[in-house]
């Protein structure tokens, strides 16, 4: 039995290499494909964690260009309220002199009021590439 199932294959044997290939050779394919698709998916996603970095490395500049404007906004804010105070007093300097000399008190321009109004932005955002650009 053994040596027909042998000379069967021997007879046929052009044909099923031929089929073999074709299957060896569609097979390849798919895994090609396979590979292929795996490695897009891959690179898309290092490009993902490369734009993730990017963006994480843009809000740390951010924040920190925020916090160093807020903390010069504090600062310039304090001396405005010791020039503020020292206004007043020397208002009142001058009302008590002019109450010592007889006068009738000297009227003042009215001080801009403390602290300031809040205010609206006056447009959008500068886009980071166009700060980028003009630097």
């Amino acid at each position: 039995m053994i040596g027909h199932v042998f000379d069967v294959v021997n007879a046929w044997s052009g044909l099923i290499e031929g089929g073999m290939g074709l299957v060896g050779g569609w097979y390849g394919n798919v895994a090609k494909n396979r590979l292929a698709t795996r490695q897009e998916q891959l690179s898309a996603g290092q490009q993902a964690l490369e734009l993730a970095a990017q963006t994480h490395g843009l809000i740390a500049d951010y924040i920190q260009r925020t916090d160093t404007l807020t903390r010069q906004l504090w600062a310039r804010d304090d001396v405005i309220q010791e020039v503020y105070a020292q206004a007043i007093a020397a208002r009142l300097v001058v009302h008590e002199l002019d109450a010592n000399d007889g006068r009738p008190p000297r009227q003042f321009e009215p001080l801009p009021s403390y602290p300031a109004l809040p205010v609206e932005p006056a447009g959008p955002m500068p886009d980071p590439q166009d700060i980028k650009k003009e630097v």
